[in-house]
């Protein structure tokens, strides 16, 4: 019998940085998904990702399982995310990959506890948990719930360029850095709270362009203050970006004429540079076990 798991990506973070000294993040999901499908079989077992093997044998492991046991599971994962863009590729399959082997097992866990989890394999993102929230990627653990949004798009900017997330990580002056943006990124902890308590999306506009131009000392975005005057100009809420990526976010409303805003990026020849831009909707967070109904162009 064969076991699903599809889990959405992302658009990069509303917000990332350091507060009181600890990373924390506040991703959101968008409607782009992996699938994970396990089976167990006695021959001809696909591996699967190396990431995602190893979220079937800590699922194991969870549950007092003999690790060898999982040897006889193929794992198969599709997937329409980019790879080393930001948009939380790897998490989705590997957080698809432990609902597809929870099914299986026939065991269950919450979404904090899948999030806990999947950060034993990999710093981890927030868009595993239903609502938006402020969440540390390092340990899986939700900080504080902060509600859902409606009625809302992303306008995607992406580049060829891709970034290694760990590369990043691994930067000798990361922390240190990070530190000195505590401020600006509490502030837009902040405005996102209140924007998604009071669906504010100027509110949460700010907050996610504040944290976008925080972390231009780390990894500075090619185009981003063009980006964020244009999106300003237009009418836009706000420019979010994957923080440890290359993608970058304009965040619209449903009732907004994307296209007429991505033309207008052309013409300032932004997409020289983000050759991909496309328009999708911001959903919920949260693996599913049913099929979302855009899925079968992936499967």
């Amino acid at each position: 019998m064969k076991y699903y798991g599809f889990c959405p990506a992302s658009c990069g973070e509303f917000v990332q940085g350091m507060v009181d000294g600890e990373e924390y993040l506040s991703s959101y999901a968008i409607d782009m998904y992996s699938v994970a499908m396990v089976e167990e079989k006695l021959g001809e077992v696909s591996v699967g990702p190396s990431k995602s093997r190893k979220a079937i044998e800590a699922v194991f492991e969870k549950f007092n399982l003999p690790i060898k046991d999982s040897k006889n599971i193929s794992l198969s994962i599709k997937s329409d995310i980019p790879i080393g863009k930001g948009m939380a590729s790897s998490t989705a399959d590997i957080g698809a990959t432990i609902v597809a082997t929870l099914d299986l097992i026939g065991k269950n866990l919450t979404s904090e506890e899948i999030s806990k989890l999947a950060s034993t394999i990999e710093p981890t993102d927030s868009t595993y948990i239903e609502t938006n929230c402020i969440f540390n990627p390092l340990s899986g653990e939700i900080v504080k719930n902060l509600g859902s949004i409606r009625d809302c798009r992303v306008v995607i900017l992406e580049p060829n360029k891709i970034l290694d997330t760990m590369k990043i990580r691994s930067n000798p002056n990361y922390r240190n850095i990070k530190l000195k943006n505590q401020e600006i990124i509490k502030e837009s902890f902040y405005l996102l709270e209140e924007g998604i308590k009071n669906n504010d999306l100027s509110s949460i506009g700010k907050a996610c362009t504040l944290s976008a131009l925080a972390n231009e000392n780390i990894d500075p975005k090619e185009g981003l203050k063009d980006i964020i005057n244009i999106s300003q100009n237009y009418g836009a809420y706000g420019v979010n970006i994957a923080h440890s990526g290359t993608v970058i976010g304009i965040i619209i409303d449903n009732y907004m004429n994307d296209n007429k805003l991505i033309d207008i990026l052309k013409e300032h020849k932004i997409h020289k540079t983000y050759n991909k831009i496309y328009t999708l909707d911001i959903v919920d967070g949260g693996i599913r076990r049913e099929l979302p109904w855009n899925i079968s162009k992936i499967l």
